[in-house]
């Protein structure tokens, strides 16, 4: 078993490096700020293959797999949390697509303008009265002839305030859970924009969808087997959630290390006191150890598996490694630090939120300890 990335991958990372520190890094603090994202970095994303690593060339994309589109996420993340939307997304969409009942439809029609960063797409799943309840979902799909007519409600779901979002939207049917994909701009959408603490520029959404019609063909599975779908989405999602807040914690701690090694206090500099260095180390080793899970999780999928407690185990920790780093790294650069001219505490609220997307901590935990003893001993 090999634990070191292929020649190939490194030269990717640096790659991608390349990009974010030129075209990323340069007004991030303000964009941070923003409830919107400037539509010529999604254009430069896009041009750089950046929106489509995990889709195969001849659709149009890059060919890479998931242990690439990983190391995209937690690079853009350095700089910029919201660029990985554009990242992780079409390829997912891509996923569904290739699964599709009405697949070439469903490539020919909306793959393109995925990949050009004309469309952005995000999952539509939760709801004010099912977050991690994903069984108890209200909003319902209903077949009327060729359509399919949506009512209901979902909450907190990124970019949707944005004209170009489209949803793959996870609906009650008769037959049980179904994936539909869903244009936010279609007649009986409304939007009530959220204001958060952080990831301001994903610019998230209440959504209400009242008789919403929809094509027939943009059923994204056959009708009722929504949940084998869902395991495999919310695996490659919450692995690249870890990496989403390991790629902040890695830059932040760099420039601590920085900092200490200038700054002196009674003729020292800061890194020679053993309580900055090793709590310097103790963070970097946590930051080592989270990624290697996370990049594991991934590579587990790549190979066909579905690894719902590696999963899990990444989001509830990745996160927290994140945001401890981040805070310890505040307290390191003072006064400095909690002042907006770093952009440190941007990226600690950005990180925050990671804690509790797509699923908190709790239930991962409950996951992980369904999985580990059975779900006759751990119910819920």
């Amino acid at each position: 078993m090999l634990f070191d990335f292929t020649e190939e991958q490194k030269m990717f990372r640096r790659e991608v490096r390349r990009f974010t520190e030129k075209e990323l890094a340069p007004g991030a603090k303000e964009r941070g700020k923003s409830y919107s994202y400037p539509r010529e970095l999604i254009k430069l994303m896009a041009a750089a293959g950046l929106t489509s690593v995990a889709i195969p060339e001849e659709h149009g994309g890059q060919g890479g797999d998931w242990v690439a589109a990983g190391i995209a996420v937690e690079e853009l993340a350095r700089e910029d949390t919201t660029a990985i939307l554009f990242t992780i997304f079409p390829s997912m969409a891509y996923d569904f697509f290739r699964n599709s009942p009405f697949s070439q439809r469903m490539m020919a029609e909306w793959l393109p303008s995925l990949i050009n960063g004309e469309k952005w797409c995000c999952f539509t799943v939760t709801e004010a009265d099912a977050g991690s309840d994903v069984a108890n979902i209200k909003t319902k799909a209903t077949r009327e002839g060729e359509f399919y007519v949506i009512n209901g409600e979902k909450t907190c779901i990124s970019v949707s305030s944005n004209d170009e979002a489209v949803g793959m939207l996870l609906a009650k049917t008769l037959n049980g859970m179904t994936w539909f994909w869903v244009p936010f701009d279609s007649p009986g959408v409304t939007k009530n924009p959220i204001q958060h603490a952080g990831l301001k520029s994903w610019a998230p959404a209440t959504l209400f969808l009242d008789g919403v019609r929809i094509p027939k063909e943009y059923c994204l599975v056959e009708e009722g087997q929504g949940h084998g779908t869902f395991l495999k989405a919310t695996c490659l999602a919450r692995a690249c959630l870890g990496l989403m807040a390991l790629g902040p914690a890695q830059a932040c701690l760099e420039q601590a290390m920085a900092y200490a090694q200038e700054r002196k206090t009674f003729g020292r500099p800061l890194a020679s006191y053993q309580g900055i260095s090793l709590k310097i180390a103790e963070h970097a080793t946590l930051i080592e150890a989270a990624r290697l899970l996370c990049y594991r999780t991934l590579a587990l999928t790549d190979a066909g598996q579905l690894p719902v407690k590696e999963a899990a185990m990444c989001k509830w920790w990745a996160p927290i490694v994140g945001f401890e780093t981040i805070h310890d790294c505040i307290l390191i650069h003072g006064h400095v630090g909690y002042s907006e001219e770093l952009g440190l505490e941007q990226k600690l609220r950005d990180v925050m939120g990671l804690e509790f997307a797509d699923g908190t901590a709790q239930i991962m935990k409950l996951l992980v300890a369904r999985d580990l003893m059975g779900k006759d001993v751990v119910s819920y």
